[in-house]
Formats: structure tokens, C-alpha cells, sequence
């Protein structure tokens, strides 16, 4: 730790299991997938904004999908999709990001339409398909383009924009069932003209593939198995000039806060609010029983709440993240007024599972942070890749653990080890500790 203490102990480690060896042929490939056990707890560059604004890199990662698939043709299948590749998800992002903005602000009147419907709408051209992989209020999603439309209500997942004769139409997956809603600023050849340039590359969703039947319907492969790096990890804050300004940052001046060692943590004190600085880079702050409010008002709304939550665990990171970004993994209002906000981190597109389920959890009451929960890791690319599993066969390990029918995801395992490794999990097994 920092501040000249010269720290001896260690805090227990949640440990899980990384490489789960699968012989799903006969032979063996070596390659990483979710433990068994499931886990305790769950680039750079601009985009335009409205107004011609450009966005920052990390406010691109909080609006980025993870997944988006361009449907080309519809008489003889041709997509172009993109996942797990942050780059090339930024490029056609930008390539499809004033479709959308249009899109959300003149969206009318929605009607519910069946799954039959939904599917058809994947694979109707010209097509743009988004899936942020988590439930949001719609609100947020609307906040991150500057748009308001009261059209647009409930929780949202995922996106598609497509034709239906010569009128564009936005269909949307919620907590509930799918919706359409004709689009009056978007027209057909603004569609086509977005594809352009685009090439088929493989990108088609399990229910259009026999093979891929044990997985949930909206998994999307890619003509290639992905090939992921290896990330370094480490944890930024057990440099003492590291600690001390980020101390900085969260506001606990050395000069008026008393500290000492408890139970394996730093512990710090500053006018009744308490920080404690595990070992392990983990940082928790409760404020005093009145609420200080150190960190400014969050808001009260479900998009402002989410915000500055995203925004401050960026200010208090500081970079220390490496080549770690920030996304929303979950938002959920506890009782009225009351809200907890998960973030997750990635890695070139790709979300990090720690042993605590988030890399940020904050807990905001009456318009104030009550009390969160940071992981401080730093990420580094290695150098090197992992081999993976090809999905039909991580599909068959994966229904094999119990979990046939759900989403196959890419995800990083950070257990607290000094990597990063990529593997293959069921969406089941993603749990957050709550």
C-alpha cells in the first residue's frame, strides 16, 4: 500500500477455476471456458455527436454496442457483423450513428409485434442490428444521442432498423416482448447507402443455423472463431504515488483524514464518511448516516443517476484502468429514489468477469452516492492470443454444464491473478454478487 506503510497481509482472494479441458472431439483443443462453478457476483477515437460535437473515447465506450450486424441482402443471406473487435465496432458505429439518432428522435407510436416478426426484421435488408447485451431503461439510451421522445419507454436490449415496403421501421427488445414503431426521418436509400461498402463476412445469429440450436436464438458467430489477446493485469493503486493521488481523487486529503490498518485494509476517515483500501486494489466508501455528499448530486432519474455514476468511476480511476474501458452492466432502482448501478469493464470489446461480479457498483439515495464499491485493475495487452474453442463446440460444453438454450458470450476471467484470460460462458453463468 501507499502512504510509507510497509503492508504485510494479504485479504483472502475469491478463487475459481480458469481452464475447464473439454474433449468435445477427439481431440484436444486448448482453450479457455467457464468454470463450472459459476463466479461469485455476475479505443480510442470520437464519434460525432449531436450538434456536430465530437465524443470522447470513454464517452464512445458507454454508448458503444457490443454487438452489430448490417444485414446485406435478404434473397440469398449476405451480413456483415462485428463483436469483440473494439476498432472495427467503432468504425461501423460511426458509419451507422446518425441512422440512429434520427431514428430514436422520430420514432412514433410503438405496437407490440410477435418473435416470428422480430426474426423476420434481423433478416430484412437494408438492416442495422445493435444489441448492448444488458437491459437499460430506454431513457439512458436516450440520454447517451441527446434525444428525447416519450415514445420510447421501458427497458431496452437490443435494436433494429430495417425496412417494411418504403417506410424504415425501429424495432426494439424489452424486459416484456418485442415493439415496432415507424421511423418519419429515416428514409430507405439513407439505409442503403449505410451498408454500402460492407461485405458479408459470416455473420449469421443461431436461429438461422441448424448446427446452433442449443444456443439461445440471438448469439451471433462470425464466419471465424475469434481470437482474443491476453491481457496483463495488475493493481495500479500498490504504488504509494499511485494511491496518494487517487486519495486525491476520491477526496480524502492526507492533511484532514485519520487512517489506520482494520482487518486487512487501509481505513480511512475523513468528516464522518469511511474508505477502506483493500490489498487487492479494492476500494469501498460508505457515507455518514446524513448523507455528506461529497461526490456531488447524481440525479434522481434512472439517466442521470447512470451518468454520473459512469462518470465518476472514470474520474476516480484516473487512466489507472490501462487499456480498460467502461460499460453499464446493470441499473436497477431499488425502492423510490434509490437506484444501484453496475459497471463492468472491457477489453477490446469484450466484458471483464471478476470475482466480484462489476468493477464498480455504486449505491445512490436521494440524489447522493451512499456508498460504492471499486476495483482498481490495470490492463495491459500482453503481446499475445488465446486459442479457442469453435463455437458449436463451446455450445456442446456449455449445454453439457446445464446451461443449453442461452447466450454464448465471450468474456474475460480476472480473478485476481496477474492475466486476463478470454473463454467462452453461458450467460447463465454470468452472475453479479449484488
Amino acid at each position: 500500500m501507499g502512504r510509507g506503510r510497509k503492508k504485510t497481509r494479504r485479504i483472502e482472494r475469491v478463487k475459481s477455476a480458469l481452464i475447464v479441458l473439454l474433449s468435445v472431439t477427439a481431440i484436444l483443443l486448448t482453450t479457455q471456458i467457464l468454470p463450472r462453478q459459476p463466479l461469485t457476483a455476475a479505443g480510442s477515437g470520437g464519434t460525432q455527436g449531436t450538434g456536430g460535437q465530437q465524443t470522447s473515447g470513454e464517452e464512445t465506450a458507454a454508448i458503444l454496442p457490443m454487438r452489430m450486424a448490417v444485414t446485406l441482402r435478404d434473397d440469398e443471406l449476405q451480413r456483415y457483423g462485428v463483436q469483440y473487435q473494439r476498432e472495427e465496432s467503432q468504425l461501423l458505429f460511426q458509419q451507422i450513428y446518425s441512422l440512429l439518432l434520427e431514428s430514436l428522435s422520430s420514432a412514433g407510436a410503438p405496437k407490440t409485434v410477435g418473435e416470428k416478426t422480430w426474426q423476420n426484421a434481423i433478416a430484412t435488408a437494408p438492416g442495422v442490428y445493435l444489441d448492448w447485451q444488458t437491459e437499460m431503461p430506454f431513457s439512458v439510451l436516450l440520454s447517451w444521442f441527446s434525444v428525447d421522445n416519450a415514445n420510447l419507454t421501458g427497458y431496452v436490449r437490443r435494436l433494429i432498423l430495417t425496412e417494411e415496403g418504403e417506410t424504415v421501421m425501429l424495432y426494439w427488445e424489452g424486459e416484456d416482448g418485442y415493439r415496432m414503431s415507424e421511423v418519419t426521418l429515416v428514409s430507405r436509400e439513407r439505409l442503403v447507402e449505410a451498408a454500402s461498402g460492407l461485405k458479408d463476412n459470416g455473420a449469421r445469429f443461431a436461429f438461422e443455423l441448424a448446427q446452433l440450436e442449443l444456443l439461445d436464438p440471438y448469439t451471433m458467430v462470425l464466419g471465424q472463431t475469434p481470437v482474443p489477446k491476453i491481457y496483463n493485469v495488475s493493481n495500479p493503486i500498490s504504488v504509494a504515488a499511485a494511491m496518494d493521488a487517487m486519495l486525491e481523487r476520491l477526496e480524502f486529503p492526507e492533511q484532514t483524514s485519520a487512517s489506520y490498518d482494520g482487518a486487512g485494509a487501509l481505513v480511512i476517515r475523513n468528516e464522518g464518511d469511511t474508505l477502506r483500501v483493500a490489498a487487492d486494489g479494492t476500494v469501498t466508501y460508505e457515507a455518514s448516516d446524513g448523507g455528506s455528499g461529497r461526490y456531488g448530486s447524481m440525479g434522481r432519474d434512472a439517466a442521470s443517476v447512470v451518468e454520473s455514476c459512469r462518470s465518476l468511476a472514470q474520474q476516480l480511476l484516473g487512466g489507472l484502468q490501462g487499456e480498460a474501458n467502461l460499460c453499464l452492466q446493470s441499473v436497477e432502482e431499488e425502492k423510490q429514489g434509490s437506484w444501484t448501478v453496475r459497471l463492468d469493464y472491457t477489453l477490446n470489446g469484450v466484458r471483464v468477469q471478476t470475482n466480484q461480479g462489476c468493477a464498480a457498483e455504486f449505491v445512490v439515495e436521494d440524489g447522493t452516492v451512499a456508498r460504492f464499491r471499486l476495483l482498481v485493475r490495470g490492463y495491459q495487452d500482453s503481446g499475445s492470443t488465446s486459442v479457442m474453442l469453435p463455437e458449436r463446440q463451446a455450445m456442446a460444453a456449455m449445454a453439457a454444464r446445464g446451461h443449453g438454450g442461452e447466450e454464448l458470450l465471450l468474456v474475460y476471467l480476472d480473478t485476481g491473478g496477474q492475466t486476463a484470460s478470454p473463454c467462452w460462458a453461458a450467460a447463465g453463468e454470468l452472475k453479479s454478487e449484488g
